[in-house]
């Protein structure tokens, strides 16, 4: 949910299911969940995406392990992780583990590895992660207009003239 929500201000309709197969200008993308991640990666990396020759691939690794280490070391709203009930801290490594994926999508989407200095595509994000509010997980206007550029190549390429 967190990732559908952050995406669909850009008219991306992200989904989790394949009941979806063949629908009209959607694009596959496979997210693996791994223990850790490669040796290049940042420490503490919560998730990644391989480029090939400048180009993403359409698979995702996401690493749930990095993404609890976080929240078990980040206090959420002036609790630690050993004050949080069950229930609220899975909200918790939901909302990480969703706002982590959007911004390995906006990777793929971007067709960029960089990295801005806010919003959604900062390499750092600190407290933000765990955080209620969702504005500060936004794109730039630049980024705005490289997705939906991105997005009209992909459907031009899908349904040729």
């Amino acid at each position: 949910a967190e990732v559908a929500s952050i995406w669909e201000a850009y008219g991306v309709d992200v989904r989790s299911s394949a009941n979806d197969e063949g629908a009209d200008g959607a694009v596959w993308l496979v997210v693996a969940l791994a223990d850790y991640g490669a040796t290049h990666l940042a420490a503490g990396a919560l998730g990644s995406i391989v480029f090939v020759d400048g180009v993403p691939r359409p698979a995702i690794v996401m690493y749930p392990k990095a993404i609890d280490a976080l929240v078990s070391s980040t206090a959420v709203q002036g609790l630690t992780d050993r004050q949080l009930t069950t229930v609220f801290r899975d909200a918790i490594v939901g909302r990480v583990f969703g706002r982590a994926l959007a911004h390995e999508i906006g990777h793929f989407l971007l067709r960029s590895r960089h990295h801005s200095g806010e919003g959604l595509m900062r390499a750092r994000f600190g407290p933000d992660l765990v955080g209620q509010n969702r504005q500060r997980f936004a794109l730039s206007a630049d980024q705005v207009t490289q997705v939906q550029s991105v997005l009209t190549q992909i459907t031009r390429a899908d349904h040729p003239s």
